[in-house]
């Protein structure tokens, strides 16, 4: 199948902003999202995936405003399914395909899925990751792409594609904050905070959403929510503070112009700082004992547009 275009080497270097630190490959690889997800969706993958994540931030939310990603991250679309499977499916869907400018090849390593881009304008060295995680908790929602210069070289329509609620998704980052400090999830909820409409996004429910998946990443839930590796109790005090040692190593690639590390803790804390109004059922939960495990689940179903029902989340 291919995709028509009419992109050149001139506006992939356009794609670049002036003067950053963003090479070629970058662009060339945020391009190669746009072909690789519309491919996905014209063969059913979002049938069974909803889109999440950084690069579902940047295309859906944020367009040329936000920071690049490198993955494609995916959360099932019904609890009934399994995530190795869809997985399998999107990479089979990739391997050996040319898109438009660009060919695909999928490789596991280490049970993950790699996907090499090549194209007429040069190879990206990187690859595109590949993941598919657990059900969202929230019904997902149909979102366009932001528009974006280079899409007018598309001959194609982008489509909507189903997406974890915004809430949700800074949740995750949240909660992954609770155990690393990785500075692109740092500049992604600094990008929302400071960004209307997005800064209006509900930050009771995010709290209430970050803290029960810091509980999920310590205990583990059913067969989809697997404990993490260096997952603690809920301590938002040692991240919401400044001079954490941050994990910095790609943010200055990704994002122009690259945040000063002070300067993006310095507004975490300060435009975050609800995070740690905890309720009393919040302050309980975020202790992550493995005997709240009835009020997590009856919390997750009664979120505000729950999308999972207490027999999926009491599954084994």
């Amino acid at each position: 199948m291919t995709l028509p275009h009419r992109v050149t080497t001139g506006y992939v270097a356009r794609h670049i902003p002036p003067e950053s630190r963003i090479g070629t490959d970058v662009a060339l690889l945020d391009i190669a999202q746009d072909f690789a997800l519309t491919h996905l969706h014209r063969n059913g993958l979002f049938d069974l995936a909803v889109f999440k994540g950084g690069t579902a931030l940047r295309k859906l939310y944020a367009g040329g405003a936000g920071r690049f990603s490198t993955d494609i991250d995916l959360a099932l679309a019904d609890p009934a399914g399994d995530r190795d499977t869809v997985a399998d499916l999107a990479a089979g869907l990739l391997d050996g395909i040319e898109l438009g400018p660009f060919n695909f090849s999928a490789e596991q390593r280490r049970g993950r899925w790699m996907i090499a881009v090549r194209s007429e304008f040069g190879d990206v060295p990187m690859p595109l990751k590949l993941d598919v995680g657990p059900p969202c908790w929230l019904k997902p929602e149909v979102r366009p792409f932001v528009a974006t210069p280079i899409q007018t070289r598309y001959d194609f329509e982008l489509p909507g594609l189903p997406a974890m609620r915004l809430e949700e998704n800074l949740a995750e980052k949240v909660a992954r904050l609770n155990r690393m400090a990785a500075a692109r999830d740092a500049s992604d909820l600094v990008w929302v905070a400071t960004t209307p409409p997005h800064s209006g996004s509900d930050r009771a429910l995010i709290r209430k959403l970050a803290t029960l998946k810091v509980w999920v990443d310590v205990n583990g839930l059913d067969g989809h929510w697997r404990r993490t590796d260096g997952a603690a109790p809920l301590d938002v005090g040692s991240w919401m503070r400044t001079g954490r040692t941050w994990d910095d190593e790609s943010i200055g690639l990704l994002a122009h112009p690259p945040p000063p590390i002070a300067q993006l803790e310095a507004d975490l804390v300060r435009l975050w700082a609800h995070l740690g109004e905890l309720d009393d059922s919040e302050v309980q939960l975020g202790r992550a004992l493995e005997g709240d495990r009835a009020a997590v689940v009856a919390a997750i179903t009664a979120l505000p547009g729950a999308a999972l029902t207490p027999e999926v989340l009491w599954a084994r």
